[in-house]
């Protein structure tokens, strides 16, 4: 069963248990000299008090399970011991429920009714205009959501989504109804992913990418999608750009945020 790391707070869907504190930790804080332990020095003391090092091995016996449900399970304790693949998993949950008459409509960000529907603020992220929306937002949020929360933990990766996607949704309600005139809809978890992708960037500035197979620094990438959707943003096309600078903003100001708290991997 997954646990939290009780030194970054990730949660490992194999986690280890110090035998010196007793505290449960991911597979890069499993050692003690990598959580701080607290309990390795009361242990060296006892045991050249005792000269002696006392085990208990577990005599605990488990039924086994069969092959399927042990997959399954196995399966489930990954989601869930991951954020940013429940998200992922919950999204296509949703993009099949989009067939349900009513169901698109409800949760979609519509700028003239957000204070009579505050829910779309959020319910929009999880919706998506087609196969090939959903495809590439997904597969952004599979190879990058991950990274950020391992660095960062599983509670402050959440909060970067979820806020960051409700900044972008106000900021492309803002431009749409104050600078553009227009009350389009807005769906998908672009905003959101932005955010991801901008505190990703300000946390660990040497990762490599690739855009159109171009290998770059992930900081530059950044540079590149934002410098892209501020020539594009008046285009008049179906690509909420002001929500991905929205998004942007909101990542770049929380990943400066845990970088100066330190509280984050940097590995």
């Amino acid at each position: 069963m997954s646990k939290q790391c009780d030194y970054c707070g990730f949660r490992d869907p194999m986690p280890f248990t110090c035998k010196f504190c007793g505290n449960s930790y991911c597979y890069n804080h499993r050692l003690p000299e990598s959580h701080d332990c607290s309990g390795l020095e009361q242990f060296k003391k006892r045991a050249h008090d005792s000269g002696k090092y006392y085990y208990k091995p577990d005599m605990t016996v488990t039924k086994r399970r069969s092959p399927l449900l042990r997959s399954v399970s196995n399966t489930l304790s990954v989601i869930k011991s991951n954020y940013s693949l429940a998200i992922l998993v919950i999204a296509i949950i949703s993009f099949l429920l989009e067939g349900i008459p009513g169901y698109f409509e409800y949760l979609a960000l519509s700028p003239l009714y957000i204070l009579e529907r505050p829910w779309t603020l959020v319910t929009h992220m999880f919706l998506h205009s087609g196969p090939i929306h959903l495809l590439f937002n997904m597969m952004f949020l599979f190879f990058f959501g991950p990274e950020l929360e391992r660095r960062i933990g599983g509670k402050r990766f959440l909060i970067v989504f979820f806020l960051s996607g409700i900044i972008a949704a106000t900021g492309y309600s803002l431009w749409s109804v104050l600078v553009l005139r227009s009350a389009a809809p807005a769906v998908g978890a672009s905003g959101a992913l932005f955010g991801i992708f901008a505190c990703l960037a300000v946390i660990a500035p040497d990762i490599q990418v690739y855009i159109y197979f171009i290998p770059m620094k992930i900081t530059y990438a950044l540079i590149f999608f934002a410098l892209f959707d501020l020539l594009f943003i008046g285009s008049g096309d179906a690509i909420a750009r002001s929500a991905h600078l929205s998004g942007v903003v909101a990542g770049l100001v929380m990943g400066k945020r845990i970088k100066e708290s330190g509280r984050y991997a940097g590995y």
